[in-house]
């Protein structure tokens, strides 16, 4: 019992591992898996390993009764500790055995249930018309055949469980590990905000409110903030109340630029997008509305 967890514990650390760095490379969509998708997935691995356990039991059963095929002289005793190795190593292999046929009847195989490319997997060895796993059959589809009965054969439901466990929490914690990263770079951005970009912004007479409000008014006139900033970037604001002054539909956003202007020194309003140019475009919608 303490091989078979030890072993259960590699592997299912080793799995673990590759769910992990697969799901820093996947898109997001796979990140957002729930966990119970997992166990349905992998569902098949432990029928096998459950039907693997209960033709053992129905060998040894038949093994150790005196009289019965395959084995008439049966086992004297049962508790002996030469006895106990021999079932133990034995059902080891007959199970990697039994649990091979089934994975080539079926074509359960735990990478692939997975979605992972196993190494050559591209290296074709045969196909045939048979179906199920002797199609399209590759050197990672044998690799995968016989991983797939060995954790099976060695491991047992136990190890079976305990791998889908391993990728169930792994899931869970990489999810978590996500929100925390989420919330510590929202925390991060607010603090940019709040304790440089908007005192540098009232440093040159501008408020975060009166910004926020003029972005509004532009955005529901569909007039670009960047069309705004860009102007006072080159000067050329006059231009730009000029053209929207044109239009009926914009004209609304010709007052609340000049009143967002006034009392802002004309040499301070360039450098108003040289600040808000810190922030990303998210960021500047998040915190402006713009």
């Amino acid at each position: 019992m303490k091989q078979r967890t030890l072993w259960g514990g590699i592997i299912a650390l080793f799995l673990l591992a590759l769910t992990t760095t697969a799901a820093w490379a996947a898109p997001l969509v796979q990140d957002e898996t729930p966990g119970d998708v997992l166990w349905i997935t992998l569902a098949p691995l432990i029928a096998i390993a459950t039907f693997v356990e209960r033709v053992l039991e129905v060998f040894w059963d038949r093994w150790e009764t005196r009289g019965i095929w395959p084995n008439r002289a049966g086992v004297p005793d049962t508790s002996a500790p030469r006895y106990i190795v021999f079932k133990r190593m034995a059902s080891q292999w007959l199970g990697t055995a039994v649990a091979i046929a089934v994975i080539g009847l079926t074509n359960v195989r735990l990478f692939r249930l997975l979605g992972f490319d196993v190494l050559f997997s591209n290296l074709l060895l045969f196909t045939s018309n048979v179906g199920g796993i002797f199609d399209q059959f590759t050197v990672g589809t044998l690799i995968d055949w016989l991983l797939t009965a060995g954790i099976i054969g060695w491991g047992g439901t136990e190890l079976v469980h305990g791998i889908i466990e391993g990728l169930v929490r792994g899931r869970n914690l990489w999810k978590e590990m996500r929100e925390v990263q989420a919330g510590q770079r929202s925390m991060l951005e607010t603090r940019l905000f709040n304790e440089y970009v908007a005192p540098e912004l009232e440093k040159r007479g501008v408020s975060v409110s009166s910004l926020r409000n003029l972005f509004q008014t532009l955005n529901s006139v569909g007039v670009s903030p960047d069309a705004l900033m860009s102007s006072l970037t080159m000067g050329q604001v006059d231009k730009l109340l000029t053209e929207l002054s044109a239009k009926p539909e914009t004209a609304p956003a010709v007052q609340a630029i000049r009143t967002f202007l006034e009392g802002i020194p004309p040499e301070k309003q360039p450098e108003i997008p040289n600040i808000l140019a810190l922030l990303t475009p998210t960021q500047r919608r998040r915190f402006l509305g713009g």
